[in-house]
């Protein structure tokens, strides 16, 4: 986790205690225009998260791979895709489902099949030259359904191989393609307003503030290989196949157990670790590292007493965080 964790775990313990997306209502007949603007927002938000998923998916992918030789334990086979159905998000947002879709006239669909909301950037699929938007059909000659696409990508990924039917808006293609070793830990979007990152042992969760506040890729690439370093070294959970990353995580919360327990098992010794393993993972997989302390110096600005003062003696100060990334990255550098 990068930071705030006590205000996260306070943020989601009063989000349990929320009404949920699904219970909202309308109860007036005068509310037309409102409801419109529902439909409109609900539409917005399904393609931001989709959007969202899109960006961390690409950058994730190439850190995953770059980095197995400190995935030992936690390899699968994967094929860049993140999979989504009508039935994973509320009911009330399910008219709004193939706003995640960049093909546009798949919006008013009413196929029950699962979507390909993202391709990872020169994953097979992206070879293969799989769309995002391509409804899935069949998978290695079995018909999906709500209930067996994750069970059908898995057993795909173990095989090593996917034979994939997906309709494209009035065409039917097949592909085929052989998957990748990646680490697996599937990086995906959360809703909160507050910018965050952290794992889980299997997972890696960037917030969709995070990614309003971040200014270019850098950033991105350090906060989900820190979150790396954390699952590698610090975390005990078990490898993921890609089935399980949510591109549409609308209302998907983490284990408030597990996130109590890591807050009681954090320590500034983890968070420098994973600082400095970050940059190196993000550098393995040619992303470069040497804007990210501006990340820290802007988080600054919003709490300036992390400047020179541990949060809850679970962060190094910023400043110091800071000086021990640019000492690596001359270490690295001189290599």
């Amino acid at each position: 986790m990068i930071y705030y964790r006590v205000i996260t775990l306070l943020f989601l313990s009063l989000s349990v205690s929320c009404s949920s997306i699904s219970s909202y209502k309308i109860i007036n007949k005068e509310g037309f225009e409102e409801e419109q603007e529902i439909t409109e927002q609900s539409k917005f938000l399904v393609s931001s998260m989709a959007n969202a998923s899109r960006k961390l998916h690409d950058i994730a992918w190439p850190i995953m791979i770059s980095n197995l030789d400190s995935c030992q334990n936690s390899k699968i086979n994967a094929f860049g895709l993140m999979i989504a159905h009508l039935e994973d998000i509320p009911s009330s947002l399910a008219p709004s489902f193939y706003a995640a879709s960049p093909i546009n006239s798949l919006i008013n669909s009413k196929a029950d099949l699962p979507m390909i909301v993202s391709v990872a950037k020169d994953s097979p699929a992206d070879r293969a030259k799989i769309m995002e938007g391509d409804l899935i059909i069949s998978i290695n000659n079995s018909i999906v359904s709500y209930k067996n696409y994750k069970r059908l990508l898995d057993d795909a990924a173990i095989k090593g191989s996917l034979k994939i039917r997906i309709k494209r808006l009035e065409e039917e293609i097949i592909y085929e393609l052989e998957s990748e070793l990646i680490c697996g830990y599937p990086v995906q979007a959360m809703i909160s307003p507050i910018p965050n990152a952290y794992a889980d042992g299997s997972k890696i969760y960037i917030t969709i503030a995070t990614l309003d506040f971040v200014k270019d890729d850098q950033e991105i690439a350090f906060l989900i290989a820190h979150e790396l370093a954390h699952n590698i070294h610090h975390y005990k959970g078990e490898a993921l196949y890609e089935s399980q990353g949510n591109p549409l995580a609308i209302e998907e919360k983490p284990s408030l157990q597990k996130i109590t327990d890591l807050l009681i098992f954090q320590t500034e010794e983890k968070e420098t670790e994973a600082d400095l393993y970050g940059v190196e993972f993000a550098i393995k997989a040619g992303i470069a590292q040497d804007k990210v302390a501006n990340y820290f110096r802007r988080l600054t600005i919003y709490m300036p007493q992390l400047m020179k003062n541990s949060f809850f003696r679970m962060h190094p100060g910023n400043a110091k965080r800071v000086a021990d990334i640019e000492r690596k990255l001359k270490e690295l550098n001189s290599n």
